[in-house]
C-alpha cells in the first residue's frame, strides 16, 4: 500500500454565509430532535431566542438567552454533521458494493455516521491490503467566524440598568446625573442654596444662586455629583464605558455561536489511483467524488466546532448554579438546553471519529 497527502494553500474559494448552518436547512432548525417543546420551546422552534424573556433578572436573562440559542446551535449543527458523514459514507459504501443493510445506523450518539462508516473503513483496508493503492492531496477546508452573528449576540449580553440599579451598585464619589431635589455634592451649573466654596452669585438672603466652585448644599439646575437628597435622573457612573456585560457564560455561548455561523470554504480534493487496476480505480473514483463533502463534515464542521460544544455544556453545567433565582422558567430551559447540548457534543465527537475511520485510511487527514 502507498499512499501519499499533499496540501495546497491555494485554490481556496470562499464560501457565502447563509442564514441557517451548513448542511441543514432552515425548516430542520425548527425541528430539532429530542428536545421537549414543552419544557422550553425556543430549543425547537423557529423564533429568536436573542430576543427572548427568560427572567425579568436582566443579568440572568442575557445569561441564559444566550446559552440557549448556543446549545441549539450545537443541536443543529451536530445533527448536520451526523448526516453528512452518513450520507458521504453510505455513497461510498455504495460503490464499494457494500450492501445497505451492512451500514444500518447504530443504537448511539452519532450512530447513523458510525454505523455507515464502520463497513466502508473496513472494505477500505481490504483493498488496500490487496495491493491496491491511491494518492490523494487535499487542501483542507478554511474557515472563518461569522463577526456579525458572534456582535448580535454579544448585544444580548449587554444589561441594561435601571437607574435605580445604578445608584444603589455605584460608588458615590463616581455618581452623577439630574438630581431632583436637594444636591448634596457638587453642581456642574446654578447652585440654589448653600455653597461650601466659591460662589459667583448671592441673593439678598446670601444664598448662592450662581455657579459654586465646591460643593451645592440645595437645589442644581444641571450636574449633579455624589449626593442626591431625592431622585436621580438619568445617573451615571464614572468609569463605567458600557452596560454592565453578563460576563464570561455569556461571551462563551456567544462566541460558540459566531463559530457555528462561520464562513468556510470547501476541501479541495485530487485523487488517482497508483497502482491496483480495477479496485483502485473505484476506490480512487468514489474517493474524489465524496471525499470533500466527508471532510467538511469532520473538518470544517466536526473538528472545529469540539471545543465549542464542549465549551456549551459546560456553560450549561454551571448555569444552574449562577442564575439559580432566575425563575421556573429559566431553570427549566437551562436543563433542556443542557442535556441538548451534551447529547450534541457526544453526536459531533462520534460523527468525526467516524469518518476519521475513512479519511485517515486513505491520507486524506485535511488537518
Amino acid at each position: 500500500m502507498r499512499t501519499e497527502v499533499a496540501r495546497s494553500p491555494r485554490g481556496l474559494v470562499a464560501l457565502a454565509v447563509v442564514a441557517c448552518i451548513p448542511g441543514l436547512s432552515c425548516a430542520e432548525l425548527g425541528r430539532i430532535e429530542g428536545v421537549g417543546e414543552a419544557v422550553c420551546p425556543e430549543l425547537r422552534g423557529p423564533g429568536d431566542v436573542l430576543g427572548a424573556q427568560f427572567s425579568a433578572d436582566a443579568r440572568a436573562n442575557a445569561k441564559v438567552r444566550t446559552f440557549v440559542q448556543a446549545a441549539k446551535d450545537m443541536a443543529a449543527v451536530s445533527a448536520a454533521i451526523e448526516a453528512q458523514v452518513a450520507d458521504a459514507c453510505r455513497r461510498i459504501g455504495a460503490d464499494l458494493g457494500i450492501p445497505p443493510a451492512q451500514m444500518a445506523p447504530r443504537d448511539e450518539a452519532g450512530g447513523q455516521a458510525s454505523g455507515a462508516c464502520g463497513p466502508v473503513s473496513a472494505a477500505i483496508d481490504a483493498i488496500l491490503r490487496q495491493g491496491a493503492g491511491v494518492q490523494v492531496a487535499v487542501t483542507p477546508p478554511a474557515c472563518q467566524a461569522n463577526a456579525q452573528a458572534g456582535a448580535r449576540c454579544s448585544g444580548a449580553c449587554d444589561v441594561q440598568l435601571d437607574p435605580g440599579q445604578i445608584v444603589a451598585q455605584c460608588e458615590p464619589a463616581r455618581l452623577s446625573g439630574y438630581c431632583q431635589g436637594r444636591c448634596a455634592g457638587r453642581c456642574e451649573g446654578r447652585c440654589a442654596g448653600q455653597c461650601r466654596g466659591q460662589c459667583s452669585a448671592y441673593d439678598a438672603q446670601g444664598r448662592c444662586v450662581g455657579f459654586c466652585n465646591g460643593e451645592c448644599d440645595g437645589g442644581c439646575d444641571a450636574t449633579c455629583h455624589a449626593r442626591c437628597e431625592g431622585t436621580w435622573q438619568a445617573p451615571q457612573c464614572a468609569g463605567m464605558v458600557r452596560p454592565p456585560s453578563a460576563d464570561a457564560e455569556c461571551e462563551a455561548s456567544c462566541r460558540a455561536h459566531a463559530d457555528v455561523y462561520a464562513a468556510c470554504t470547501p476541501a479541495l480534493v485530487q485523487v488517482r489511483a497508483s497502482y491496483g487496476a480495477e479496485m483502485a480505480a473505484r476506490l480512487a473514483a468514489t474517493l474524489q467524488a465524496n471525499l470533500p463533502a466527508l471532510l467538511h463534515a469532520e473538518v470544517a464542521l466536526g473538528r472545529r466546532l469540539l471545543g465549542d460544544a464542549q465549551t456549551v455544556v459546560q456553560v450549561g453545567a454551571a448555569l444552574p448554579r449562577i442564575v439559580g433565582d432566575a425563575g421556573a422558567r429559566a431553570l427549566a430551559c437551562v436543563a433542556g438546553a443542557a442535556e441538548a447540548s451534551t447529547s450534541a457534543s457526544v453526536r459531533i465527537q462520534v460523527s468525526v471519529r467516524a469518518s476519521a475511520s475513512v479519511t485517515g485510511r486513505v491520507g486524506a487527514t485535511g488537518g
